[in-house]
């Protein structure tokens, strides 16, 4: 199915794949630099961003300088209490996200508004010239992810055949801290797909996890995430004999793009990379790679300003 372009345009009826494509240098948002020091707390679609991007950010919650808040659902009401802390405290907040919280910058709700967040922190925090590098990087992936191209030279096509009817096992170095729980949420949202993540000490939960019923792991692909570290290296030695496929998901990709060092870009490129993997695992099942009507509902009813 993945390389018939014609019924791969069908069965994508919302456009999600023309959307990714066109992803790459779309941010349109401000550009200006906030004053340090910088913090950053995320809710929803922004959890997780403030350990992904930690080398552009000072602490979650700072009492000067800039606080960034990304109010993007789920946050019960604990949103408008933070940032009365921080202005109390004395630093200027800068809200982004739903129209419902009245923020300084409106992000609209939809899987694709991780790029909208990092690329505005990426301007506010001094870090443009990272975000330029990483779009470079998407770009020249792009050419090599879409949907016309076949199979055996696409990358992401061959990973989501890979994940198809098995359980991604998402890992990373401490490097890239933050990363197995943000692709999570793309695996979920765009895929369709449960993904499992074995927290900040993986080596302590994979020794035994697959003691007791052996068979789990023919259903189950590990997913080495960004730089592999000794940590990462045990991982792989350990799973090789415990699961079904041990799959790297780094730069270069299928050979395309070079690696990036900072690892604030490097997640935003990795992010892109797992949305058409995910997208292309949503197809298979012949579902739509869009945020569920159920999701939308839930965001919604969570929304606390």
């Amino acid at each position: 199915m993945l390389d018939d372009f014609n019924k791969l345009k069908d069965a994508d009826k919302s456009g999600f794949l023309a959307k990714l494509a066109r992803l790459p240098g779309s941010y349109d948002g401000p550009e200006g630099l906030r004053a340090e020091p910088y913090g950053l707390m995320g809710f929803g679609e922004g959890a997780g961003l403030s350990r992904a991007l930690q080398g552009w950010l000072d602490a979650p919650l700072v009492v000067s300088g800039t606080q960034f808040l990304l109010a993007s659902g789920f946050d019960y009401g604990d949103l408008s209490p933070l940032k009365l802390s921080a202005e109390l405290a004395g630093a200027e907040v800068v809200v982004l996200g739903y129209d419902a919280y009245q923020p300084n910058l409106h992000v609209p709700p939809g899987p694709l508004s991780f790029y909208h967040y990092v690329s505005y922190l990426a301007h506010a925090t001094g870090h443009t010239q990272e975000l330029t590098e990483a779009e470079r990087v998407m770009g020249l992936l792009r050419e090599r992810l879409g949907p016309e191209v076949k199979t055996a030279q696409n990358p992401a096509k061959t990973l989501a055949w890979a994940l198809w009817n098995r359980v991604p096992l998402l890992l990373s170095a401490k490097a890239n801290t933050g990363l197995p729980e943000i692709l999570q949420r793309v695996f979920a949202r765009v895929g369709k797909s449960l993904a499992i993540t074995a927290g900040d000490h993986p080596l302590e939960v994979l020794s035994g996890a697959f003691e007791g019923r052996h068979q789990l792991g023919d259903d189950v692909v590990a997913i080495i995430a960004g730089e592999t570290d000794e940590e990462m290296r045990l991982a792989e030695e350990l799973l090789s004999t415990r699961i079904a496929q041990v799959e790297r998901l780094d730069l270069p990709f299928g050979g395309v793009g070079e690696d990036i060092t900072d690892a604030g870009a490097k997640t935003l490129v990795l992010w892109y990379v797992t949305l058409w993997v995910a997208a292309y695992l949503a197809l298979l099942h012949q579902l739509s790679p869009e945020d569920s009507k159920i999701y939308e509902e839930l965001a919604k009813a969570a929304q606390t300003p």
